[in-house]
């Protein structure tokens, strides 16, 4: 199953989570009508149910009851309308910032960064929550390409960096397996169900002060109250007790899958297998956050004790999840925990020597670290569908030579609002053609305009498979920056693309990548619009063409999208010239395609790269509008790896 399947599952799963829903609100309506009809016939007068439940005040009771649950419901989407960010707040996380010295964080960073560009999308926000000791972790968000992790303080201080990885990598497949909007759904519809008991909790305080009244108009409603808010708070906790059986449901084989993910994406399944007997043997995973309830399902591991553990778990044992990595791990853990009886635990943050840990990476990763390049591509070439929302050991490699590529001064500048604004004015002025003269209409300070000259020099160096690498580190830094100043620093930068009268392909790709994550509306959901390519004509056919151009593949352009768009467009449709593909037509064209349905985005991201690999080679610009094109589809492209730059990269002018 590939990205786009996950895809599509999730979204039935969402259907049916909003089946569960639509039972539990009818359910609960009729429970509390019960109790209603209970307090009638023992404080007013005997009513036969058939009478009660037909009758006014039934009705207007349930009315009450889907009010207060969709509310509920409602209330908590429109607190994480923004997503992962949004969560970290309502948890109490703190941000981490990009710059952060501290070891520990600095260490999560890098293990991030490498995992964000293996994987093709912007690195994302991290966080902390200070105040728990457990090792835990999650990741959040309504987009692929939009997300945030978060951490516990015991994570961080507790694992090694290969266990760190595998943790991270654990999320990371939460992220391509489309387990984490599903997730953020997930409990704002039980905040709803929950909701009832609330409502409970409510009446019974209310009770408790209801007998100051000296005049006694109150003592009557008494009983009332107790009785409602005691069956109410029953109502929630039983509404409670499904909710726990929908994500143990929805959320227990998630987590094998993302463990494997975990491995395949590090080759290396001591990693994870560590993280998870530090858990076993160690503080353990739960939490003392007051959301730890609402959460239960998104953890790395368990965040709370329970009891019919086999029924209401969220995540399967420890020992059960250990024995799918290898048969070995249970055994591994179990010695251990006696070692740790007998004498000095191993030190926090060590690493195991484990067979696996030692043998390291894959050939094809140790290839691509040593070399620089990218390992060779397979015999037979997989669709790009298939590599979509993918990471290998290889990819991993990759990434990592790419980041020891940058030389510290300038992650370091990615990492303050400051130096990332810089060094993205820098990028755009690399591709241009006289950047001196454009220097002096961004109007900067001379000390400013000085770190910028030399950042530019520094990016030139630096060639051109480095430029998507540093927008992707400094997306979460501007993060940081108020939404009037990004907004202003889009404006500032599409004046300097537009400064010259021409605009790049890599302008472009900077361009909109930026707006799509740095936009009011970046963190939320994309919806789905369309559910066949016959609306989206006009649009694939820009699309195709523009590939085609940007390519300039050596066979003949109008067969070959002839034969790109045989499953895309109508019969006879031809390919648009060259001079009728302007970037601007494509910016709308690719937000109306991003309304399709994930199989539909399937075919065209194939037939994109289809387009890209025609000629058997792929330039840096095609690599760059491909990658741009996935991003505001909502696709994580890895990087392809054969891709092959020429000395002199050509011009991407458009």
């Amino acid at each position: 199953m590939n990205f786009f399947e996950h895809q599509a599952r999730a979204k039935r799963r969402t259907s049916l989570l909003v089946l569960y829903f639509s039972l539990a609100v009818l359910l609960t309506a009729m429970a509390v009508n019960l109790v209603c009809l209970l307090v009638m016939n023992w404080m007013v007068r005997p009513t036969p149910a058939s009478e009660w439940f037909t009758s006014a005040p039934a009705a207007w009771i349930a009315g009450a009851t889907l009010l207060i649950i969709t509310g509920g419901s409602a209330l908590r989407f429109w607190q994480l309308r923004d997503g992962g960010a949004a969560l970290a707040d309502m948890l109490g996380a703190r941000r981490i910032e990009p710059g952060s010295n501290t070891p520990a964080e600095r260490q999560l960073i890098n293990i991030v960064e490498e995992m964000a560009i293996a994987s093709g999308i912007p690195v994302p926000e991290l966080f902390v929550l200070d105040n728990e000791q457990a090792i835990n972790a999650l990741v959040a968000g309504h987009r692929p390409t939009e997300t945030c992790v978060i951490v516990t303080r015991g994570a961080l201080e507790q694992l090694s960096r290969d266990e760190m990885q595998g943790v991270i990598a654990h999320e990371f497949s939460h992220v391509f397996n489309a387990d984490m909007r599903l997730n953020l759904r997930l409990i704002a519809t039980l905040a709803g169900i929950v909701a009832i008991g609330k409502t409970g909790e409510f009446l019974l305080h209310n009770a408790r002060f209801s007998h100051f009244d000296s005049r006694g108009r109150r003592q009557d409603a008494l009983p009332v109250l107790l009785l409602a808010g005691v069956a109410l708070m029953a109502i929630g906790y039983i509404g409670l007790f499904f909710g726990r059986l929908i994500k143990a449901a929805i959320s227990r084989q998630r987590e094998l899958l993302a463990d494997a993910g975990a491995v395949q994406f590090t080759r290396n399944p001591a990693g994870i297998a560590q993280a998870l007997i530090r858990i076993r043997n160690g503080n353990g995973s739960y939490l003392n956050n007051r959301h730890a309830e609402d959460m239960s399902h998104m953890c790395f591991g368990e965040t709370l004790p329970l009891k019919l553990r086999g029924l209401l778990a969220t995540h399967p044992p420890l020992d059960e999840r250990l024995a799918a990595i290898g048969s070995q791990w249970p055994a591994r853990a179990r010695a251990d925990e006696r070692s740790r009886r007998t004498a000095t635990p191993t030190p926090a943050g060590a690493d195991a020597a484990t067979p696996e840990a030692a043998s390291g990476p894959t050939a094809a990763m140790t290839f691509a670290a040593t070399t620089g390049a990218p390992a060779a591509a397979p015999a037979s070439r997989p669709r790009a569908s298939d590599v979509v929302g993918t990471v290998t050991p290889a990819h991993l490699g990759y990434a990592r030579t790419i980041h020891a590529s940058i030389p510290a001064p300038l992650r370091e500048a990615l990492h303050q609002p400051e130096g990332a604004e810089l060094m993205i004015c820098a990028l755009v002025l690399s591709v241009s053609e006289q950047p001196g003269q454009l220097l002096p209409s961004l109007s900067l300070p001379s000390d400013q305009q000085a770190r910028l000259a030399h950042y530019l020099q520094e990016v030139q160096k630096l060639g051109t498979r480095l430029r998507l690498p540093l927008l992707d580190m400094a997306i979460p830094t501007l993060k940081l920056l108020p939404q009037a100043e990004r907004d202003q620093l889009l404006a500032r930068l599409e004046a300097l693309v537009r400064a010259d009268r021409r605009i790049t392909l890599f302008e472009f790709v900077l361009l909109h990548i930026l707006e799509d994550h740095l936009g009011k509306t970046a963190a939320r959901s994309q919806r789905t619009l369309y559910r066949s390519f016959q609306p989206l004509a006009d649009e694939i056919r820009l699309l195709l063409s523009t590939m085609i151009h940007a390519g300039g593949a050596q066979q003949d352009p109008a067969r070959l999208f002839q034969r790109l768009g045989t499953a895309l467009l109508p019969a006879g449709t031809t390919l648009l010239p060259r001079e009728q593909c302007r970037l601007d037509r494509l910016a709308d064209a690719l937000k109306r395609l991003a309304g399709l349905t994930p199989l539909l985005k399937s075919l065209l991201v194939d037939a994109c790269a289809d387009a890209v690999l025609a000629d058997r080679r792929v330039q840096v610009a095609e690599a760059e509008l491909l990658r741009a094109v996935c991003t505001l589809l909502d696709c994580p492209m890895p990087p392809l790896f054969e891709m092959t730059a020429p000395a002199h990269a050509p011009q991407d002018r458009f």
